[in-house]
């Protein structure tokens, strides 16, 4: 009799094993989350909140393929909670392990599975073909940025305004600070909230505050998923609150704080400054440290730039050095794009070339539409990209002066479908096979500088009235000038006919379409702002 209980008590015994085993095994293969491919993972961990968590804690993760590991800064985000985000670019099983200075986030390991990237997901954007970009599954990218610095820093209901204009806008790329801005135009408001707290009515560079952390990683997001890079300034000069005084070590802490929680976002590019030689940040902020760190510490390793403030080359960043990714620049010198191309060897944006709107007194800010639209002509057949900005009131907030180029809100000004028609054109041109090629019609040789005094002036004007010819030589051309009456002349290779198309970028239209012979081929223009677009016969 006892003999047959031990046995019933043994098979009781075996079988809570069985169903406790199968218990454990199953749920270790429900907590294998999917992420897709250029996604974001996210490891969420709960553990102490005393102290000081931000300069104090820390905590990685090891995530391997068996092939490729890659280390994750993680991130303190406030009220106990410890994050990790994670950006796999490889199908399968990743493995992960956590290490921290805190025994409750030390070790702990789990397994996500990488999945095949929804439709609209074509990965991050890289460099091609030395001068091109495009996104990491081979999709082309052709930038169309445009320009917002603290949209993130104003009220949150226009930061809404802001997401319902970029819905309907053409472009793909935004320029947009992490900091608020102070400036005049409307510009010198108080931010909606402060990225860190004040004691005794002083920043606490120690201090984050999350709320603030929280609602500009959402804007990235939102980006993302609309398809629009996020293009984040990390340090300006145009600042009241001491942001860019913080110092070396706080300003290093806190980029590799924005490292880890923004670099999982497939479209975060990195833009160490927005004008970084005005002089009272030139010489105060580490930009060789900076740019080293997040090239040696981004594991997703995304785009980096530095932007400059006057226009000439002798206020660029040297962009030969290794950390620089692409060349962002402020200028309208659109007769030197090919000399920097050529000279550094990557892509080059001409991320502010002035703007749509009638500031009073400032250039930089009072182009006309038909102005901003032919910058875009201008610096796309250069072989270089363009960014867009405006600077008009808009309607966005009945108490608060908004300008789109300062804080978003809605766009006012008539370049932006111009702009969206002249990014449909440029997106069927086989772009990463195609060079640029300027006919200069100036009387006087281009100068190899031009003073910052001259930057403004008719002298300007009078070398941007060239003749820009971008062309996959024998196979696909545009042409483009701002001028009437100016001849444009090709020799047409081959045998094969060409089939001709006249532009009118203004108002959009294509007009004479027809078929021309190779050889020698000259075309007056009829109007101001034509394109020309020729492309081989099979």
């Amino acid at each position: 009799m006892r003999k047959s209980i031990f046995l019933k008590n043994e098979a009781l015994v075996f079988l809570l094993f069985v169903i406790t085993a199968y218990t454990v095994i199953s749920c270790q293969h429900a907590e294998i989350q999917s992420v897709e491919q250029w996604g974001v993972y996210e490891l969420s961990l709960e553990g102490a909140s005393e102290g000081n968590p931000y300069m104090d804690n820390s905590l990685d993760a090891k995530f391997t393929n068996g092939v490729k590991t890659v280390t994750v800064p993680g991130f303190y985000d406030g009220d106990g909670v410890y994050k990790v985000r994670f950006s796999p670019d490889q199908l399968g099983n990743w493995n992960y392990t956590t290490e921290s200075n805190l025994s409750e986030l030390n070790n702990l390991k789990g397994t996500i599975k990488c999945v095949e990237p929804t439709e609209n997901n074509h990965g991050p954007v890289k460099p091609v073909n030395t001068f091109y970009l495009e996104y990491a599954d081979g999709t082309p990218f052709y930038s169309v940025g445009t320009t917002a610095y603290q949209w993130t820093s104003v009220k949150l209901s226009i930061q809404e305004k802001t997401i319902e204009t970029l819905k309907e806008a053409p472009f793909n790329k935004m320029r947009m600070c992490f900091f608020p801005k102070n400036y005049r135009y409307g510009n010198d408001t108080d931010p909606w909230a402060y990225p860190f707290h004040k004691k005794d009515s002083l920043n606490d560079f120690a201090q984050p505050n999350y709320t603030f952390f929280k609602n500009f990683d959402k804007r990235v997001a939102q980006l993302m998923d609309m398809g629009i890079e996020a293009d984040v300034i990390l340090f300006h000069p145009y600042d009241k609150w001491g942001y860019s005084q913080m110092g070396k070590e706080m300003n290093e802490k806190y980029v590799r704080y924005m490292i880890a929680r923004l670099s999982a976002y497939r479209n975060v590019w990195w833009s160490l400054a927005n004008e970084w030689d005005i002089p009272r940040i030139k010489e105060t902020i580490d930009w060789e440290g900076i740019g080293t760190l997040l090239q040696n510490e981004d594991p997703h390793q995304r785009l980096r730039g530095i932007h400059n403030w006057y226009h000439g080359e002798h206020h660029f960043y040297d962009h030969t050095r290794p950390w620089i990714t692409h060349v962002s620049t402020q200028t309208y010198y659109f007769f030197n794009a090919i000399k920097w191309r050529n000279k550094y060897q990557k892509p080059v944006l001409f991320d502010e070339m002035r703007y749509e709107g009638n500031v009073p007194n400032d250039h930089w800010g009072r182009l006309s539409a038909e102005e901003m639209t032919s910058y875009f002509w201008q610096a796309g057949l250069s072989g270089v990209y363009g960014t867009h900005g405006e600077t008009y009131m808009n309607d966005s907030d009945k108490e608060t002066e908004v300008r789109w180029w300062a804080k978003g809100g809605t766009l006012m000004g008539d370049s932006p479908k111009r702009i969206a028609f002249f990014k449909s054109i440029m997106e069927e041109t086989p772009i990463k096979e195609m060079k640029p090629k300027l006919v200069s019609l100036s009387e006087v040789a281009i100068p190899e500088t031009i003073s910052d005094e001259d930057s403004s002036g008719d002298l300007i004007e009078q070398f941007n009235n060239n003749i820009y010819i971008l062309s996959k030589e024998g196979e696909y051309y545009l042409i483009y000038t701002k001028n009437s009456g100016q001849t444009i002349a090709l020799n047409l290779p081959g045998s094969n006919n060409y089939h001709l198309e006249v532009i009118d970028t203004w108002n959009m239209k294509i007009g004479i379409e027809e078929v021309i012979r190779p050889g020698e081929f000259q075309y007056e223009t009829k109007m101001t702002y034509t394109a020309l677009r020729i492309i081989r016969k099979k």
